[in-house]
C-alpha cells in the first residue's frame, strides 16, 4: 500500500509540475517563430537618376529604406525619399525645375513597389503643384519605375503655362551611404 501510495503521490507531483512548466511558458505557434526572428535593415543615402517622358530629366536626392525581413521570402520595404529634378524645355528655351518628396512600399521578395509622391515644379514665373502614383521594379540599388504627373493647372487645359513630363518612367540608382542591420533575435523561451 506505501508503494502504491508512493508512486501515485510521485506522479501527481509529476503532472502538477508538467502543468505549471506548461502554462509559465510562452504561448507561441508555427507563425510566432517568424514573427520573433525579424531581421531589419535601415539604409540611407544619395540617388542619382534620370527620367524619361516628354523631356529628359535628371534626378538627385535622398532616400532612407527600411527593410524588414520575416522568414526566407517574406520581405517588406519601406523607403522615403526627397530630390531634386532639372529639364530644358527645348520648343520653349525654358529651364524647368522640381523637387519631389514620397514614399514607396514594396510588400514582398520579388514583388513590384508602389509609392506616391507630391511634387512641385517651376519655371522660375509659374509654379504647378501635383501628386505622383508609381509603380516599379527594384533590383539590389537600381530602383526602375513608372508614373503619371498630375500637376496643376494642367497643360492639356491651360496653355499659358509650362509644360512638364506627365507619362515617365525613370531609373534611380541609391549610393548607400549608412547602414544599420539588426540580427534575427532567437525565438522566445530558448
Amino acid at each position: 500500500m506505501k508503494t502504491i501510495s508512493f508512486f501515485f503521490f510521485l506522479t501527481l507531483t509529476q503532472v502538477v509540475n508538467a502543468q505549471t512548466a506548461f502554462n509559465a511558458a510562452p504561448k507561441s505557434n508555427s507563425f510566432d517563430l517568424l514573427q520573433d526572428r525579424k531581421e531589419k535593415t535601415i539604409k540611407s543615402g544619395t540617388y542619382f537618376g534620370l527620367q524619361s517622358g516628354r523631356f529628359y530629366v535628371l534626378e538627385y536626392g535622398w532616400e532612407r529604406q527600411r527593410k524588414v525581413k520575416q522568414g526566407f521570402l517574406n520581405h517588406n520595404t519601406t523607403a522615403l525619399h526627397h530630390g531634386l529634378n532639372v529639364t530644358y524645355d527645348f520648343s520653349k528655351l525654358n529651364p524647368v525645375i522640381g523637387y519631389d518628396l514620397g514614399f514607396w512600399r514594396r510588400t514582398g521578395n520579388f514583388d513590384l513597389t508602389y509609392g506616391l509622391n507630391a511634387a512641385i515644379r517651376t519655371d522660375l514665373r509659374q509654379v504647378r503643384l501635383g501628386v505622383c502614383p508609381t509603380v516599379g521594379i527594384k533590383v539590389w540599388q537600381l530602383h526602375v519605375q513608372t508614373g503619371m504627373y498630375l500637376l496643376a493647372p494642367f497643360y492639356a487645359l491651360n496653355d499659358n503655362t509650362f509644360n512638364s513630363n506627365t507619362f515617365f518612367i525613370s531609373a534611380r540608382f541609391l549610393l548607400v551611404q549608412d547602414k544599420k542591420e539588426r540580427p534575427a533575435s532567437p525565438p522566445k523561451g530558448a
